[in-house]
């Protein structure tokens, strides 16, 4: 059975399942609707520019990898009797370090892919049948680019539900001038909490969104907060929101902000000086509270301060609301298409 086919057999399945389920059905349809057309969706395999140049790296290209290496694993996976369907991509939003020839502006920047998979795929702390076989065609088509990864893999951060079942885990190889301020690394996250990647940087976003929504006492978390975290946190919010373009427009102040804070990331940024004016800009914005809102009203559809929300049983549930999901996965894929098409 091929790809097609196993992932049209699958749709039926959840299909089947979802009307079995009360209440309305239309988002939770038109979601498996969504991630079905990804799974079939043919991938060009022609014209693609070369993934590195002088170590930058084309973003098109490497998602091309990406898939390839994804479908390849599959279908050796299917051949193992172990079905799965695993959609992968970047972590992140390119928006934030894409140059308008679609690679890079840092060396090396962005080789970190989430992997969404069935809750059925094997997982353990020692790995799984899932690195066992991506790993190696993973690290052969890195070669053929001209990049070298040695056998010094790791694997960190696993994270349980509370029953302790594995849900997710990662597979780093760190490069020898990794930093905690200066991060650089190979990273494969695999979850199986979630189906697509999208809904692993949602969780991410939504985690990091309501955390800044409810600082409440912004010199106490200057405080106690290293530097080198504050600016984390604020490369995080500026290249996860961009995920949510979908869902929200940002206003022209937001905009223009944005693009400042761009440019503050080429080096300026780490200067503590910078690093605090931008952060205040953003919190005196209302930025970060514009997101909230924004998200809360599609989910929810009520309008901003109408009533209180409890955002985590009510925005951060599990399954994630595919209200929110839908628009997030068709910008996403739409800007993936568009950078795709970027050349030098």
């Amino acid at each position: 059975m091929n790809r097609r086919d196993r992932a049209l057999r699958h749709y039926e399945r959840e299909l089947a399942r979802l009307r079995s389920e009360s209440g309305s059905i239309e988002h939770a349809v038109a979601w498996e609707k969504l991630k079905l057309e990804a799974r079939i969706k043919p991938e060009p395999e022609a014209g693609w520019p070369p993934l590195f140049r002088d170590k930058h790296v084309h973003i098109g290209s490497l998602i091309h990898l990406w898939r390839g290496v994804a479908r390849e694993t599959e279908d050796r996976l299917a051949g193992q009797g172990l079905e799965t369907f695993l959609d992968i991509g970047p972590w992140g939003g390119f928006n934030f370090v894409v140059s308008p020839d679609g690679y890079t502006r840092m060396k090396f920047a962005r080789l970190t892919l989430g992997v969404g998979s069935l809750a059925s795929t094997p997982l353990e702390e020692s790995g799984g049948p899932f690195f066992d076989t991506f790993m190696p065609i993973y690290k052969d088509r890195l070669a053929r680019e001209g990049l070298v990864v040695p056998e010094e893999w790791q694997y960190k951060n696993p994270k349980r539900d509370a029953s302790g079942r594995l849900l997710e885990l990662s597979h780093i190889y760190y490069f020898p001038w990794h930093t905690y301020d200066n991060r650089s690394f190979v990273k494969v996250r695999l979850s199986r909490e979630f189906e697509t990647y999208e809904e692993i940087m949602v969780w991410d976003f939504l985690e990091l969104l309501a955390r800044l929504h409810y600082t409440t006492d912004w010199a106490a978390y200057r405080q106690e907060t290293k530097d080198v975290d504050v600016r984390f946190d604020l490369q995080d919010f500026i290249s996860l929101s961009h995920i949510m373009e979908g869902v929200y427009r940002r206003t022209e102040k937001e905009e223009r902000l944005l693009q400042e804070i761009k440019e503050a990331f080429r080096g300026a940024i780490r200067e503590r000086a910078v690093l605090y004016e931008y952060l205040d800009r953003v919190v005196q914005s209302k930025w970060v509270e514009n997101l909230y809102w924004a998200v809360v009203g599609v989910v929810l559809g009520i309008r901003k301060y109408e009533r209180t929300v409890s955002f985590g049983p009510e925005i951060q549930t599990r399954p994630l609301p595919p209200q929110l999901l839908i628009p997030v996965k068709r910008h996403v894929t739409a800007y993936h298409e568009r950078i795709g098409a970027l050349r030098p």
